[in-house]
């Protein structure tokens, strides 16, 4: 060659690799941001799904001590009635009193137990969404490793190129 381009040549494979590997660290660091924001929005929604179970279990504890209140109100207006109609408490009155009163009971029992369904629905969740919050943090440190790693594989290797074309354009001597 003619001695001049040699050099130019080398300088641009050099400005390459350079730019290959800032490319690359900053691809690695974009990308870790992104995870670190994943995490940061998973932790966010278990939050959220914990505060959700918590408000579940205060729905449910009032709904159940309403229920609970209307079904003492319609025994005693049941009796009050059996009462008032002159009939004794006892056989087919005493039966329906008591038929009444465990209905109530199991729709008391059904109230609570379709809370617990619904505050479980949001804690399991709420696990799920710290789970993926962990993911995307580890995921985020190897973004973070990577961009170092990377680059510094990319400049190796464009050192690895340049040395080369030097050797090959007899810039460093044979």
């Amino acid at each position: 060659m003619s001695g001049f381009a040699e050099p130019i040549i080398i300088g641009l494979a050099i400005a390459g690799g350079a730019t290959a590997a800032y490319s690359t660290y900053q691809q690695q660091k974009t990308a870790q941001q992104q995870a670190k924001a994943e995490a940061a929005w998973h932790a966010y929604n278990a939050e959220v799904s914990e505060r959700q179970a918590a408000a579940e279990r205060e729905a449910t504890a009032f709904e159940s001590k309403q229920q609970k209140r209307k079904a003492e109100q319609l025994l005693a207006r049941q009796r009050s009635l059996i009462g008032a109609s002159g009939v004794t408490f006892e056989g087919s009155p005493l039966l329906v009193a008591e038929d009444t009163a465990v209905q109530l009971a199991l729709d008391n029992i059904n109230i609570r137990r379709q809370g617990i369904r619904r505050r479980q629905t949001y804690l399991s969740q709420s696990i799920l969404d710290i789970s993926k919050a962990g993911a995307a943090k580890s995921k985020a440190a190897g973004y973070g490793r990577s961009a170092v790693t990377g680059a510094g594989a990319s400049l190796l290797s464009s050192a690895a190129d340049v040395g080369y074309m030097g050797y090959k354009m007899d810039i460093w001597g044979k």
